[in-house]
């Protein structure tokens, strides 16, 4: 059974069919995680799915700038994500949207989801708060919390193999 720490440090909630969020926990500086979140050249080692290849990571890190990141599944399906900086605070707060290009296709009138990404110093770790609003059904909200979770996970890794 994980400890009290454990657990809260790292958790995912569901306050809300529309909603999703997850706290980590990760052993590095807030400047270093807030780069990673921001930097393409980082973007492409963790962001997406764990069966899915990042492809490419586009970042214009201002608000009103633009995001897009490439993904593609084992089955060579091309998936993009994209969206446009709401809020930019250096190293402490990231707003963005977040839709798939495939479903503005199927649906122009579509509109993208909210993801606020709220990093708290805390000696010598991380705190990553993560919340996503705005999801369409809860059955998208649930396949976000993998994919997430995935990403998430990546990003600890590759932190991790900074800090050696």
């Amino acid at each position: 059974m994980p400890s009290t720490a454990t657990a809260t440090a790292n958790s995912v909630a569901t306050p809300a069919a529309d909603e999703l969020r997850i706290t980590r926990v990760f052993q590095a500086p807030r400047a270093l995680v807030f780069k990673a979140w921001t930097d393409p050249a980082m973007l492409i080692h963790w962001f997406g799915c764990a069966a899915f290849t990042t492809t490419f990571a586009e970042a214009d890190v201002r608000e009103g700038g633009q995001w897009r990141v490439g993904m593609r599944s084992p089955e060579g399906e091309d998936f993009v994500a994209h969206g446009r900086y709401l809020e930019v605070h250096t190293p402490e707060r990231l707003v963005f949207t977040h839709q798939w290009d495939k479903q503005v296709a199927v649906n122009p009138a579509l509109h993208g989801t909210r993801v606020t990404v709220v990093l708290h110093d805390e000696q010598d770790t991380t705190r990553l708060e993560f919340r996503q609003t705005g999801l369409a059904t809860e059955a998208s909200r649930d396949s976000h919390i993998g994919g997430w979770s995935d990403s998430l996970d990546a990003l600890h890794r590759w932190l991790g193999a900074q800090q050696h």
